[in-house]
């Protein structure tokens, strides 16, 4: 009877392990529906004036010539062709990162996105469920901990899938070290392999609800 309810908790917990990677998952694009999640857009600044047209004459030249190009927000902005991720657009403006500079109500009308990045930038479109998770999961993980994302957790279930492939290896493992018990009858070392992969799957998985839960 002991040995059925350890076999009862290893596949239960086998069950609730690939249960947290599909909830992981969904609960990952439910925050990117609710805003908490979001991806920053990539642009390439355009500038107020073209730098080749800066010699043209003394009244252009003698205004750029006192700009500021220490300030992040006048380099964008005159420099031209410099790559950003911009995200919130509001009333003609909107925030940007170059590197790790922010720029807050930096003028739309100074940006240029490539392909639908606008689409997604204006909120026009957004991603289906299996463009998000595939889109996800195309990123790097330096993308990850860049200024792409809102948050790193936004890839928890590629933590949750990792655990998953953990646990199955080492249940696997233990599976076949248990059939050799078996076989050789050797039943008490048998139930105690029997307990330990139990009692591993069931305290991974309490481990894995609280690592990507809190």
């Amino acid at each position: 009877m002991k040995r059925k309810i350890l076999i009862f908790v290893i596949f239960v917990s086998l069950i609730f392990s690939v249960g947290d990677y599909f909830y992981a998952m969904r609960d990952s694009y439910n925050k990117y529906l609710e805003g908490e999640y979001f991806f920053r857009e990539k642009a390439v600044t355009v500038p107020v004036i073209d730098p080749d047209a800066w010699m043209t004459s003394v009244e252009t030249w003698e205004m750029v010539k006192d700009i500021d190009f220490t300030d992040t927000r006048n380099m964008l902005l005159y420099g031209g062709n410099l790559d950003v991720y911009a995200y919130g657009p509001h009333d003609g403006v909107c925030t940007v990162y170059y590197g790790s500079k922010v720029v807050e109500d930096f003028p739309v009308s100074n940006l240029r996105f490539e392909g639908e990045d606008a689409e997604y930038f204006y909120g026009r479109k957004i991603y289906t469920y299996d463009e998000y998770i595939s889109y996800v999961k195309s990123l790097s993980e330096d993308q990850l901990k860049s200024t792409r994302v809102s948050s790193e957790k936004v890839a928890n279930f590629l933590d949750v899938q990792r655990h998953l492939f953990i646990l199955f290896g080492v249940e696997l493992v233990l599976a076949l070290i248990l059939i050799l018990l078996y076989r050789a009858e050797l039943f008490d070392l048998f139930d105690l392999g029997l307990l330990l992969a139990g009692l591993y799957g069931f305290f991974f998985e309490i481990i894995t609800v609280i690592a990507f839960n809190f």
